[in-house]
This record gives C-alpha cells, sequence and structure tokens, in this order.
C-alpha cells in the first residue's frame, strides 16, 4: 500500500505530530530522496524517534522503507506539459491507489450483500450523491429492486422503511456527512445491513457499518486544478457492476431491460 493510502488508513491515530510529517513528506517529496532521518528531522524539527514512531504507526517496517514509498508515488504523480498526458496519470495514480484497499474476498462478499437482499437503498450527498444515483441506475436494471436518495429528508423517510433484510449502501468520502450518518444510524435500528464506501477509516460513520469499503481520495493528487472525487467510487461501481454481471440470472434481466428500451425508444 502507497503512502498516500496508509495515510488515508490510519488517519484517526495520528497525532498532531505525526501530522506536521505528513505534511511536510507530501509538499517535498522530491527532495527527501538524499535525506537521512536526522537531516529530514532538522527540517521539520521534530526528534528522528518521532519519525520513526510514524514510520511504525503507518505501517512501515523502516525509515528508508517508508522513504521508497513516497519517492515512488512522487514518481507516479508526475506532471506534464500536455494537458492530456497529465490527466491521463492522474487517473492511472487514482486507479492504481484506488486497488490497493480492495480484495477479491471483500468485493465477493459485497456483491453477495447486493444481490441477495430484499432492498439496497443507496444514498449520498453532493458528488457522492450522484455515485449513488449511478449505481442504483446499473442496478435496477439487473432486476435487483433498488433505489437512490441524495436529498437530505429523503434520506431519513427512506432509510426508516428499511427492514432486516434490507441494505443500505453510504457514499460519503469524509465519513462525516450528517445525512448518511443519519440515514445510516437509522437503518442500523431496523436491524438493516450497513456497506459505508467512504476514504477514512474510524469515523462516526464507519463505526455503523458492517462493511466498510475505502476509496483513494483525490486530495493526494498534489495539482488544484485536478478536482475529480468521483473516479474512484466509479472505478468501485464498475468492478461490482463486472461482478454482479457474472450471474446469469442478472445478467439475463438487464439485457431484458435494454431491449425493452431499444425496441420502444
Amino acid at each position: 500500500m502507497n503512502f498516500e493510502n496508509r495515510i488515508q488508513k490510519y488517519n484517526s491515530s495520528l497525532t498532531d505530530i505525526d501530522k506536521k510529517i505528513t505534511k511536510y513528506l507530501l509538499v517535498n517529496k522530491a527532495s527527501i530522496r538524499d535525506k537521512t532521518i536526522i537531516e529530514l528531522s532538522e527540517a521539520i524539527q521534530v526528534s528522528p524517534a518521532s519519525i520513526t514512531r510514524f514510520c511504525k504507526k503507518i505501517d512501515f517496517n523502516t525509515f528508508q522503507q517508508m522513504k521508497f514509498s513516497l519517492i515512488g508515488t512522487s514518481t507516479e504523480n508526475k506532471k506534464s506539459d500536455h494537458t492530456f498526458e497529465t490527466v491521463y496519470n492522474y487517473y492511472q495514480t487514482i486507479i492504481k491507489s484506488t486497488q490497493q484497499f480492495f480484495s477479491e474476498e471483500q468485493t465477493n462478499r459485497i456483491v453477495k450483500l447486493i444481490s441477495s437482499k430484499n432492498k439496497v437503498l443507496f444514498c449520498g450527498i453532493g458528488n457522492s450523491g450522484l455515485i449513488a444515483h449511478e449505481f442504483n441506475s446499473r442496478i435496477y436494471r439487473m432486476g435487483i429492486s433498488s433505489e437512490s436518495v441524495t436529498d437530505a429528508h429523503d434520506l431519513l423517510m427512506k432509510s426508516s422503511l428499511l427492514q432486516e433484510n434490507d441494505l443500505i449502501v453510504c457514499f460519503s468520502n469524509s465519513g462525516k456527512t450528517k445525512p448518511v450518518i443519519d440515514a445510516a444510524q437509522i437503518a442500523k435500528n431496523n436491524k438493516a445491513t450497513v456497506i459505508v464506501v467512504t476514504n477514512f477509516e474510524q469515523t462516526v460513520l464507519t463505526k455503523l457499518a458492517d462493511e466498510v469499503i475505502l476509496i483513494s481520495s483525490y486530495r493526494y493528487i498534489d495539482d488544484p486544478k485536478f478536482i475529480n472525487s468521483q473516479l474512484p467510487g466509479l472505478f468501485l461501481l464498475d468492478l461490482l457492476t463486472y461482478k454482479l454481471l457474472n450471474n446469469e440470472e442478472l445478467m439475463h434481466v438487464r439485457q431484458k431491460t435494454l431491449d425493452a428500451i431499444n425496441k420502444y425508444s
């Protein structure tokens, strides 16, 4: 797992000193290649022991291992004078980074949950709501009873109607979106299964989840002009859609809905 993903994964356990180290490393990736731990500690104005503890905390065995990971990420995030190449490189970086969070076992569990529940409710606010709508659009074409909600009041009402054999899939990059948290809590109280898709573990939202799916954050791309917060979610959506359509019945129903559209449109 690369440096940025480790920062995401262990964000909740980072102290103020850890965050100071993180900020310096992310801003000065290219310059740390030849720095020793002593030189780096002097530049950041923290002790070498603090850097060692930081490395252990984000699951690197040594300072050198952390440094090589960070240098590799810096190479991946290379910029170009050509806009097409720059954005293409960013896409590659985000997809590769997001892939590090997934496992075959977890995605198979998610597919089983989606295909076995009586009803699936996808929810999110803002950009996360766009992913919720797109996921729902694909799922109900497979004959799975589903709905997407992006309005705060509708979220509360729809989640209150969920039952024990239903599923709610919550999209929130920050894990702090209050309407989504409230909807997850209501669904949990009704004994529905809760899946959370987010950038960070150990938030109020993830504590309500039966399954947490981590996706990479675009914010680790060091370019303020690149603002695609949806790409990691779409990558997850494509992966789960592909797996769902391995089911012949779901594929058959999807083809049936497409035939109806083609015939009457």
